[in-house]
């Protein structure tokens, strides 16, 4: 009679196939990511810069005209800024290789009462892989995003 003892081990062929299959896998899934990290960044920061734009313009409509959102190129970051009270509602800033540039837009962004723009113009917005163009049209239509 033969006695069988279980295997308690792999051998060193067995780790390197499995070790040579996890690499290539790998090496083909971590560009995918990248892209996709890229990807839900930029729309992260493109919805909220949205929302903090529509925010400062239903607090002048709602509450007093004196709402500014200034966008500070030497920190990378925009602040709403409370004027009347003279007070920081709050901070964001861009991601690391994020920049803007203030083109006809004039700093700070201010809105009348009735939610109209006090100072038209556009401002672009660069990310790492694409460029956004921010258009604030006159009169009372909403800002305009294009992707360039």
């Amino acid at each position: 009679m033969i006695i069988m003892f279980p295997r308690n081990g792999f051998t060193l062929s067995e780790i390197l196939i499995v070790l040579t299959a996890w690499s290539i896998l790998l090496v083909c899934i971590i560009p995918l990511h990248v892209s996709t990290f890229r990807s839900v960044e930029t729309s992260a920061v493109m919805d909220q810069l949205k929302d903090d734009i529509y925010l400062a313009q239903q607090l002048t409509v709602q509450d007093h005209p004196y709402y500014w959102l200034s966008f500070r190129l030497s920190s990378n970051d925009y602040v709403l800024y409370d004027a009347q009270d003279s007070e920081t509602i709050f901070i964001r800033k861009f991601p690391k290789n994020w920049r803007f540039e203030l083109m006809t837009l004039e700093n700070p962004i201010r809105f009348n009462s009735r939610g109209i723009i006090a100072k038209p113009g556009t401002m672009k917005l660069y990310s790492p892989t694409d460029t956004y163009k921010l258009v604030f049209p006159f009169g009372s239509s909403r800002m305009n995003i294009e992707q360039q």
